[in-house]
């Protein structure tokens, strides 16, 4: 994965080699959504006028456990004006050789049922060989605010249901029907990376930028994008208080002829 990309004194999410999405991922159109007759709202919690991806990228965790080989994490959020969730939220990072297990739960500690979700947004570097090998069913085109847009047939350029290289130019777009299985492949550095993912993460997030960003984001999430606004939620699920949604994800990495 990415190694640190933050300066030596300095800490933000989008430095680090992954941050979690919680309680649900990526933007809500308008910033706010009406769910069983009532209206909730957001402020911006990223470059203005975006609410992106809940309050877990962005917050403290606690350290609740430490082994050799593993650490567990837990936050909490009240609600309040910036988000109307109130949850409990936790991750567990195992390592066994050559796999990393990156697992992460919510828990609606609210006063109602509220729509929840969660992903992961792991950060891996870029080189010019470097290749993706993904399937998805279609994929979410993108306005001018970077929501979805429509949902299309996958376009030759992107679609990854073989290993391909990477477009040149930027991508920051919702790939749906994700079969839970992708593959990276780096000939330069002799090093090959599968991700395995629960069926819950049923879509992936592709963020990548032009190459000379020497980075990659390959997000394996439980919803659409903006799901909010979909008839069906979007694979968003409703959490009653105490009720939880969870999901793991496994990287494999082998060296490569």
């Amino acid at each position: 994965m990415r190694p640190f990309a933050g300066e030596k004194d300095a800490f933000g999410p989008t430095d680090t080699a992954c941050f979690p999405m919680v309680p649900f991922s990526n933007r809500v159109g308008g910033n706010t959504f009406d769910y069983e007759g009532q209206t909730y709202t957001f402020e911006p919690n990223d470059v203005p006028p975006f609410y992106i991806h809940g309050e877990g990228w962005k917050s403290d965790w606690s350290v609740m456990e430490r082994t050799a080989c593993s650490v567990a994490l837990e936050m909490h959020h009240e609600g309040n004006s910036c988000s109307p969730y109130t949850y409990r939220a936790a991750q567990r990072f195992t390592l066994d050789r050559n796999c990393l297990t990156m697992w992460i739960e919510v828990e609606n500690r609210g006063g109602g049922a509220m729509p929840f979700g969660l992903g992961l947004h792991p950060y891996f570097p870029r080189t010019p060989r470097m290749t993706l090998q993904a399937h998805a069913l279609s994929w979410w085109t993108e306005d001018d605010y970077h929501v979805p847009d429509e949902n299309l047939p996958l376009p030759e350029t992107v679609d990854f249901s073989e290993p391909r290289l990477l477009p040149d130019h930027g991508l920051n777009n919702c790939f749906e029907g994700w079969d839970c299985r992708a593959r990276l492949n780096w000939p330069e550095l002799g090093l090959g990376a599968t991700i395995d993912a629960d069926p819950i993460f049923s879509r992936y997030m592709l963020f990548s930028p032009p190459p000379d960003f020497e980075f990659v984001c390959f997000e394996p999430m439980s919803h659409t994008a903006n799901g909010f606004h979909h008839a069906d939620l979007g694979g968003l699920r409703r959490l009653a208080q105490g009720e939880t949604l969870a999901g793991s994800m496994r990287l494999t990495v082998e060296e490569i002829a």
